[in-house]
């Protein structure tokens, strides 16, 4: 009796655990449905290209193809790598006599290696000379920051993975140490940190150089930053807002973070003195702009902002046919590029006065009829769209009155996208400090980005030249060392 109870025991138990594997299963399958169902409806701003039997539209020009060469290598195309080191290595024949042998030619085979990255340990050693009674002594190289053995170009590399290529400092350390450096994480953040000291006044010159240009852009994003007071969810975790300016004929561009506040007092703080043209999105702060409060400033609209909700909507004619016109404003412009081909910013703008005044005439006869009809609901999405459209309406035109203004925000969107990836992989600032210096980093990192300079090459051999300067040297002495005109002061001093 008692060994048929335990079978019956053993027999629940095994039935138990296949009804739990069971349950386990469902559940994944149940988030697995729901997962790509959620990736299937979301939405993106990637639009489909427009289709070849409409005659608005111009058929995109195919791209000649790249003829291979005929030496092979499967038709791949082969790059000469000319900045690369060269070392030369003579493979004789090997395991072959070559008494009497004539030497026919060589034929070069090439391999490409790499090798892991150094840490160089520079050993000054200073001499010291007694003449006359005098001490004559070398001079070792100038240490951009007091009580530290590292050099410019050790910060800048640390700067380069953690602003441009977002690598928590962390693993910046880790990544050292399985190059046989070994350095604490907090070393890093504290060179980092310092070395902002040297920056403060080239970032202030920064922002009064991006004023200096007659069109820049602007828009804020946010990070997380850790704070001495705790939230609602119980955690010292709040948003931290940086701001950001580009400069589009100077290719500068600056960050911002003040205590991560979002407030106009802020921003009328970064763009005091301004006079010419400000593009943006309609947050009220930048509306001001275009309502006359700040004398000397023209505020242009973001078309890809007010055809981002149309994009959102799928599935009502209305909302096509405006996402359809806003793109045909697109197609027009695509038609020439500025500096190519010679064509000139006065070419742009007599094509733009040509092409676009008939299709916005189009676009608002189309907003006023959906607004007008009694047949579209007031909360619906189509005519929140609607409505965001109308009100920026006024600042649509001016989009076209230049030459050389871009349609839309993207330029500077693209440069927030380096804040994104930080916030995604380095979690929070540590503190308001910590959200200062990536300002001050993302300002000069976005800068080199839009001037095609080396960034690594430029915060080494700023970092060494002005840690030297007094903290009172003129602003106007930094102002060629902004990337738009440090490649020329370099080779000056060269």
């Amino acid at each position: 009796m008692e060994s048929t109870i335990e079978d019956l025991r053993k027999t629940i138990r095994s039935l138990e655990q296949a009804l739990l594997d069971k349950g386990i299963e469902t559940a994944k399958a149940k988030r697995t449905l729901k997962n790509v169902a959620a990736l299937m409806e979301k939405h993106n701003e990637r639009q489909p290209q427009p289709s070849e039997s409409d005659p608005e539209f111009t058929p995109k020009k195919e791209k000649p193809r790249y003829d291979p060469k005929s030496r092979g290598n499967n038709g791949a195309r082969r790059f000469t790598h000319m900045e690369c080191e060269e070392r030369l290595i003579i493979d004789e024949p090997e395991e072959v006599g070559l008494d009497g042998a004539r030497f026919l030619k060589y034929k070069d085979s090439i391999r490409y290696c790499v090798e892991p990255m150094k840490v160089i340990k520079e050993i000054h050693r200073v001499a010291l000379y007694s003449k006359d009674g005098t001490i004559i002594s070398g001079k070792a190289p100038f240490a951009p920051l007091q009580n530290s053995n590292f050099d410019g170009s050790f910060i800048a590399f640390c700067a380069q993975m953690h602003y441009m290529y977002s690598m928590p400092v962390n693993r910046i350390a880790s990544w050292l140490g399985d190059n046989d450096f070994r350095i604490g994480r907090g070393t890093i953040g504290s060179l980092l940190s310092k070395a902002t000291a040297v920056f403060a006044r080239l970032h202030e010159c920064l922002r009064l150089a991006v004023l200096e240009d007659s069109y820049i852009s602007g828009d804020e994003t946010f990070h997380k930053v850790r704070v001495e007071d705790k939230n609602e969810k119980g955690l010292k975790i709040k948003k931290g807002y940086i701001w950001d300016l580009v400069a589009h004929h100077l290719g500068l561009a600056y960050f911002c973070y003040s205590q991560g506040a979002r407030s106009e007092k802020v921003f009328e703080e970064i763009i005091e003195g301004y006079k010419g043209t400000f593009q943006s999105d309609a947050m009220p702060v930048y509306r001001k702009l275009g309502d006359g409060k700040y004398d000397g400033i023209t505020r242009i609209a973001c078309l890809q902002h007010i055809k981002r909700k149309f994009i959102e909507i799928k599935g009502i004619p209305d909302a096509a046919e405006i996402l359809r016109l806003f793109n045909l404003l697109y197609d027009r412009e695509h038609r020439h590029r500025t500096g190519h081909d010679g064509w000139t910013a006065e070419d742009n703008l007599k094509w733009r006065e040509e092409y676009a005044p008939p299709i916005l005439d189009r676009i608002k006869a189309r907003l006023d009829s959906v607004k007008t009809n009694p047949d579209v609901p007031k909360d619906s999405d189509l005519m929140g769209a609607v409505t965001y459209a109308l009100n920026e309406w006024e600042w649509v035109p001016g989009i076209f009155s230049g030459g050389d203004y871009d349609l839309d925000n993207n330029l500077i969107e693209r440069m927030q996208r380096l804040v994104s990836l930080l916030r995604r992989n380095s979690l929070f600032f540590g503190s308001h400090k910590g959200g200062e210096t990536a300002a001050m980093y993302l300002s000069l990192v976005v800068s080199c980005r839009l001037n095609g300079i080396n960034v690594m090459e430029y915060i080494t051999d700023i970092l060494n030249r002005c840690a030297s300067w007094c903290p009172a040297t003129p602003l106007e002495k930094y102002r060629d060392l902004l990337p738009d005109r440090w490649n020329q002061t370099k080779h000056d001093k060269e």
